[in-house]
């Protein structure tokens, strides 16, 4: 049979065609077998806090719609992570936005990422190991490109202050041992930052009230690295020198008195988003609390404005990470009171006077 020049040519693209086509074919079923499961996460915080707040963590439950950050890195047929030889591992997932939608911390469906990743099929040479960070993208969070060092620094306002976290380094993770279950990797998250709130009582009596006016924290280191550890626990902060002043709004109360009854306790004095978290360091002395206060009597009837300032490093000299810090301040009244005791007369002298 003869074939035409141009019947030659359109049977030798067709014959090209082909060849493309299994080739893609062959490609498609490769990358199937390379990877299986698809890679699921779940998280939870080592430790429940107490400030309602946008990114603050209430519970061991992350906030629902609140995102982590995740590094992953194949570290081949390593079993264990080491951050010095981090140049030597392969980068399998960069700072992955994984979002948890709040409907339960257990169920691996409510933890979402784009794109999706998969677990490598030839896991004893292709292990894994997993490092995340929250708030993602959070005020103050900067300076980092994978496991190393944050650069932190606190926001002057309570209400945007973040709950700074970091998880351990869970590593030689493959499918089938992943942390809880056969595809699902768990990640446990620490904080890093020190929690500090506000109560206060006085032991004014019936007919006087005592309340404080305004509060303020000077002279805090406001700034520094933390050089995650592969326990986060074990992690370590370098503060900085710049310092910031924290102004506390307060609730409009008058303090509980514990003058008749002294099972009375202290109050919160400032709504729950305004609880501090505050970079850990060891406080200078010119860290300071500055109180201002009213107190009130009926009798007599005075109104006296006071404003107090107090050194905290002698009440707490150093601010440790996942410390919780509550000063109480108590603010009485405290007359000056007498007591009196009659000594008796000396020994008498006789005086004579003569005319």
């Amino acid at each position: 049979m003869r074939f035409s020049i141009g019947q030659v040519k359109r049977l030798a693209a067709l014959l090209l065609f082909g060849l493309l086509a299994l080739s893609c074919s062959k490609g498609s079923a490769t990358e199937e077998i390379e990877y299986q499961k698809q890679l699921s996460f779940s998280g939870y915080t080592a430790r429940s806090v107490t400030k309602a707040g946008d990114t603050f963590v209430s519970t061991t439950e992350l906030p629902g719609g609140k995102s982590f950050g995740v590094y992953a890195y194949n570290t081949g047929s390593s079993t264990t992570f080491v951050p010095a030889n981090i140049g030597d591992y392969t980068v399998f997932m960069s700072n992955v936005a994984v979002t948890y939608n709040g409907s339960g911390a257990s169920t691996p469906t409510n933890y979402t990422y784009s794109p999706l990743r998969y677990w490598p099929n030839t896991k004893e040479s292709n292990r894994l190991a997993f490092f995340a960070y929250y708030p993602y993208g959070g005020a103050g969070i900067t300076g980092f490109s994978g496991y190393g060092s944050f650069t932190f620094e606190v926001q002057t306002a309570a209400a945007s202050q973040v709950d700074f976290m970091i998880s351990d380094v869970e590593a030689n993770q493959m499918y089938g041992s992943a942390t809880g279950g056969t595809d699902i990797e768990k990640l446990k998250f620490y904080h890093m930052l020190t929690q500090v709130r506000f109560k206060g009582i006085t032991d004014a009596p019936s007919g006087a009230t005592v309340k404080i006016n305004s509060l303020q924290l000077t002279g805090i280191v406001k700034k520094g690295v933390l050089t995650p550890a592969v326990s986060a626990a074990s992690s370590t902060w370098a503060p900085g020198s710049e310092t910031d002043t924290y102004t506390i709004t307060l609730k409009n109360i008058n303090l509980p008195s514990n003058y008749s009854d002294a099972t009375v306790e202290a109050a919160d004095i400032a709504e729950a988003n305004q609880t501090l978290l505050l970079l850990p360091q060891t406080l200078a002395s010119t860290a300071k609390m500055i109180v201002n206060y009213t107190i009130t009597t009926t009798t007599p009837a005075r109104t006296i404005t006071e404003e107090r300032e107090l050194a905290l490093n002698s009440a707490t000299p150093t601010w440790t990470r996942n410390q919780q810090i509550v000063y109480t301040l108590n603010i009485g009244l405290h007359p000056i009171e007498f007591t009196a005791q009659v000594v008796d007369w000396s020994g008498s002298d006789q005086i004579v006077i003569v005319n």
